[in-house]
């Protein structure tokens, strides 16, 4: 007779074997998380977007050609105001460019430091574009739709709508804005607040020799 050959003796439980498992299912969860949030998410659904005045003005970060035609559907948006979240002439530049004559929508594009600062004209060019009712709806934006977006929306809200500097850097810190880590942008809407509306009001340029980002190559 043959030798009995014994069956392979069967696996128990060990929990040294159960958490292995279950970090390698957390690693996987935690990988797909981050990926979904800073790649996939951000092509579909608008970055930091609200609505400031319903029919009129919307703002966000910058958006991605799905999200661009998602916003424009869903809002009706005629108008976008671009911050300066492209360098002039870059790749990202052009795709906004080309995904917005698509969409058949005028596409405003004014040049700001990220912390909001720059020549305040920028800012007198972006309020004459959010409040003429021929081009709304305006969506603003610029690359994390925080700074120098804050600045535009806090600008519309104090001198459009009445809303106090208090109020209007609440609103700036909900969409992302950190006063310890930028005070350039309430310092922009103090110094240049009472210069814009006057320059709203009589159509005459601000004279300002600071520094500005630097045009196309």
């Amino acid at each position: 007779m043959g030798q009995h050959t014994p069956a392979p003796p069967r696996r128990t439980w060990s929990w040294g074997r159960f958490w292995r498992n279950g970090l390698l299912i957390v690693g996987v969860i935690a990988l797909g998380s981050v990926a979904w949030v800073n790649t996939i998410a951000p092509n579909l659904s608008p970055k930091n977007f609200g609505v400031v005045s319903e029919g009129q003005l919307l703002r966000s970060g910058e958006l991605s050609p799905r999200a661009f035609e998602r916003v424009v559907t869903d809002h009706d948006v005629r108008t976008v105001i671009d911050l300066g979240a492209h360098h002039p002439g870059s790749p990202g530049d052009q795709r906004e460019q080309r995904t917005l004559d698509a969409l058949g929508v005028e596409r405003v594009s004014l040049r700001l430091f990220g912390d909001a600062q720059g020549d305040p004209n920028e800012y007198v060019r972006a309020l004459r574009v959010m409040t003429d009712p021929e081009r709304a709806p305006v969506l603003v934006h610029c690359a994390a739709g925080a700074q120098r977006t804050g600045a535009a929306v806090a600008f519309y809200r104090m001198l459009i709508e009445g809303t106090s500097l208090d109020q209007a850097m609440r609103e700036a810190e909900r969409f992302g804005h950190d006063p310890a880590d930028n005070p350039r942008l309430r310092e922009m809407l103090e110094t240049w607040s009472e210069p814009i509306r006057q320059s709203l009001e009589t159509g005459e340029p601000i004279p300002y020799d600071g520094p500005t980002p630097p045009p196309a190559p």
